[in-house]
């Protein structure tokens, strides 16, 4: 390939497609017309023999050669940008980016207070913006771009996904107060006796912990199951009912009329982790989030 026949501004196009997963969101980034844009991606084609981003029903998906080059090309703009004085950097106090994230509201509660102070200090225009999701749409919303990143199990992701660890987790049950058999200890036996509340955004009665009683021959009885904890400590103070939540969670707060017990068996606990698209790997402002996403993590205790 002849360097000298390569437009620069080219290669910004292909970065800005990577980026917004649209013609008209990457014209609008880089201060073009959806036309102009639309005439770059057609040299970028012709100038890598590919279609490099293909048509979906919200924007463009990269193909697997656009993915190839995506950090090479983007590491190659760095170099350029840092030869010019470092133009177009990740300015954390200057961007105003606006970054998505989906993840539980478990997290939210264990990791956001953490994050966010230091975001507002060293990024007051960023925003960030949680979303709740399906585990089963959560790698589709990577893949297209409507979000940035996921916290979250999933062990099953693609080799597109990639991922890092963030704090581990631990598991207390709790229950009422008032329980009619549960007081001083949680027995495996009473464990498996009582009915439960899982807390779940799959939407059915069968839950992580369940796959760890399976394991061991073992079933128990999901009574109800509900996407948020909020409503959990209300619910077990007036019922028999028994819920397994994080650790990090039920420590938040003096919850009134509950009591808390450790698992009556044997596990490890998880790993939670922090999950994008290898497009995103070499992009400055979403490595400097995961940065600061993986800090925040340092300070949570299981």
């Amino acid at each position: 390939m002849n360097l000298a026949s390569i437009d620069l501004n080219l290669l910004v196009a292909f970065d800005a497609l990577l980026s917004e997963g649209s013609v008209s969101g990457a014209a609008a980034r880089i201060g073009l017309s959806q036309p102009a844009m639309s005439k770059r991606l057609a040299h970028l084609r012709r100038l890598f023999a590919d279609d490099l981003f293909v048509r979906h029903a919200d924007g463009v998906r990269p193909t697997e050669k656009a993915l190839d080059l995506a950090d090479p090309i983007r590491a190659a703009l760095r170099q350029i940008q840092d030869a010019l004085g470092g133009f177009g950097q990740f300015s954390p106090e200057q961007s105003g980016r606006i970054f998505r994230i989906a993840t539980t509201d478990h997290i939210a509660a264990t990791l956001m207070p953490r994050l966010m102070p230091v975001l507002r200090s060293a990024a007051p225009r960023i925003s960030i913006v949680l979303r709740s999701l399906h585990r089963q749409e959560i790698v589709d919303c990577l893949e297209k771009g409507s979000i940035d990143l996921a916290i979250t199990i999933l062990p099953d992701a693609p080799t597109t996904i990639k991922r890092a660890s963030l704090f581990h987790v631990n598991w207390l049950s709790i229950v009422s107060a008032e329980h009619p058999e549960i007081r001083d200890a949680m027995t495996l036996e009473l464990f498996l006796k009582y009915p439960h509340l899982l807390v779940t955004h799959v939407g059915d009665l069968k839950g992580y912990i369940d796959r760890l009683l399976d394991d061991r021959g073992l079933k128990r009885t999901v009574a109800m199951s509900l996407p948020y904890a909020l409503a959990v400590p209300a619910i077990i103070a007036q019922t028999d009912m028994i819920c397994t939540l994080s650790a990090n969670v039920i420590r938040l707060t003096n919850w009134p009329r509950v009591r808390s017990f450790p698992l009556p068996f044997d596990y490890s606990g998880y790993q939670e982790t922090l999950l994008w698209h290898r497009r995103n790997d070499s992009d400055p402002g979403h490595a400097w989030l995961r940065r600061m996403l993986i800090r925040a993590s340092e300070t949570v205790t299981s």
